[in-house]
């Protein structure tokens, strides 16, 4: 009977586990990329220049496109920003100009010329493009492919020199190494804004709201903050959707983990690159395509990147900074950059479907 009783009690484990297992594999979100008077050519353009960083990931862009003239035109999605977080929409701009230096690598990667211009109140970017009969480059559309987010806790292995130096080449870049002074103080500003999020509910609430907990919910929005996207894998991925639900998320334990990781993570990298430039619209659309460009270099050389801004989110914190730090403009993003002890990570494509944003004039 003791025998039978623990044979049973072994098989509803394993298949409790197997399921679990199944549960937490990743899944494909299929992205529809169809939109009525555009091409197969231009979609898939549009679909890699989405594969561009945002906050929360609310893909926060709108697209116009206007084939016959070979001209588009993208904005901002105000319906999309984050007014908790980011009642400036600062962060809504930047995630433009990132989405706008996609655009111009995907042009490219077809074998088209692309020229942009951003209006004087940086509300919209507008391009001009005409195919130059170059082949298709796939190496940079791999590369726009592997790049992501990882929020793991990094080693501090050295950046090399010549990363460095390369950094110089792109406007408003500047680098600190890991127990730099400068380091520190923005360090000690981050964690400081952390603790500030924490106990903010508002700012707690709109994360519930674009935190994803299940594969389904997933798929059916195609945005926001999946489990993968917070690095939460497998097993842990399964439990994770299992046991957490956007009133949790909003609560004490979950803001104090969210806080602890924060510490954590600023701890364990190998250094920080901050992106300064002025405080209006115009040089925020410019730091975020500057935001493509080094994260796009670092994933050439297999560096891990995490966006950690918190510190810079408020006026007064990044004016402030940017006095301690002695530089000519306030610091508008602070990306945590280093290598892990493992697997280079991988992109998780949660990308909306193209006609949800593009509209063809």
């Amino acid at each position: 009977m003791k025998l039978k009783i623990f044979w049973c009690t072994t098989s509803v484990i394993l298949i409790v586990v197997f399921f679990l297992g199944i549960y937490g594999r990743q899944i494909e979100v299929g992205t529809n990329m169809a939109v009525e008077g555009l091409d197969n050519e231009m979609t898939h353009i549009l679909y890699y220049a989405a594969l561009a960083p945002s906050s929360h990931n609310a893909q926060m862009w709108k697209t116009d496109v206007y084939p016959e003239e070979g001209r588009l035109v993208i904005s901002v999605d105000e319906a999309r920003a984050l007014p908790a977080v980011d009642p400036e929409k600062r962060e809504a701009f930047i995630s433009m100009g990132a989405y706008a230096r996609s655009c111009i690598l995907a042009f490219e990667a077809y074998g088209y010329n692309a020229s942009y211009h951003i209006n004087e109140n940086g509300h919209a970017v507008t391009f001009n493009y005409s195919k130059n009969g170059m082949s298709m480059d796939e190496g940079l559309i791999n590369l726009m492919k592997r790049r992501h987010t990882d929020k793991r806790v990094y080693n501090q292995n050295p950046i090399p020199e010549f990363f460095q130096e390369g950094l110089n080449g792109i406007s408003g870049l500047t680098y600190y190494t890991h127990g730099s002074v400068e380091f520190d103080d923005i360090k000690q500003y981050t964690i400081a804004a952390a603790a500030a999020q924490r106990d903010d509910q508002s700012i707690r609430d709109e994360l519930a709201e674009w935190l994803r907990f299940s594969n389904s919910e997933v798929v059916e929005k195609k945005d926001g903050l999946s489990a993968e996207q917070l690095g939460i894998t497998g097993m842990k991925k399964s439990l994770y959707y299992l046991f957490m639900s956007r009133e949790k998320a909003g609560g004490d334990s979950f803001a104090q983990q969210g806080y602890d990781m924060t510490v954590s993570q600023i701890n364990g990298c190998a250094g920080l690159v901050a992106i300064s430039a002025e405080d209006k619209p115009k040089a925020y659309v410019e730091a975020g395509m500057h935001l493509m460009e080094v994260w796009l270099y670092a994933v050439r050389n297999n560096i891990e990147v995490q966006p950690m801004s918190c510190g810079v989110e408020s006026w007064k914190h990044r004016h402030s900074l940017q006095q301690v730090l002695s530089l000519s403009a306030p610091p508008q993003l602070v990306l945590r950059v280093g290598y892990v002890d493992g697997v280079y990570g991988e992109n998780i494509p949660v990308r909306r479907d193209l006609r949800d944003y593009v509209t063809v004039k």
